[in-house]
């Protein structure tokens, strides 16, 4: 019987997300180079069509990665996995927070970018808590 653990499950999760990521980018057509001279060849990423693309797999990777930071906290019960599960959820939070001027215009501009730029830096704070953290792990003793 084949047995599998969460970590293989998790890996499989991963390489399957990445391998999704790159079929999607590879199924855009790229124009020919050759059909168009210098002057009026279309550039592809001027739309921000594929850095959109990117930016929305972000906040989706990131929240898959908090989901599974969770479930492996609530199995460990280290607070590290936690500052880390919080970071992940901060940049899954940051991808709508980046897209509010669209569903609210009157918002300003600069207070969104205010709002972005402190959630990075407490997310990558949370991140280096979690790395330099020490905490103490006590031996299970089993007395029968």
């Amino acid at each position: 019987m084949i047995s599998y653990s969460l970590f293989d499950i998790n890996i499989n999760l991963v390489i399957f997300s990445i391998l999704n990521s790159i079929f999607v980018i590879s199924s855009f057509q790229v124009p020919n180079a050759l059909a168009y001279s210098d002057s009026d060849m279309p550039d592809s990423f001027d739309k921000g069509d594929i850095a959109e693309l990117f930016d929305f797999g972000s906040g989706l990777f990131a929240a898959l990665l908090c989901g599974l930071s969770l479930i492996a906290y609530k199995k460990i019960k280290l607070k590290r996995i936690l500052f880390v599960s919080i970071a992940f959820g901060l940049f899954a939070i940051r991808t709508i927070v980046s897209h509010f001027d669209i569903f609210m215009p009157e918002i300003e501009s600069s207070l969104i970018e205010m709002t972005l730029a402190i959630m990075t830096f407490v997310a990558l704070s949370l991140f280096f808590v979690a790395i330099v953290r020490k905490e103490r792990v006590y031996p299970k003793v089993n007395l029968f």
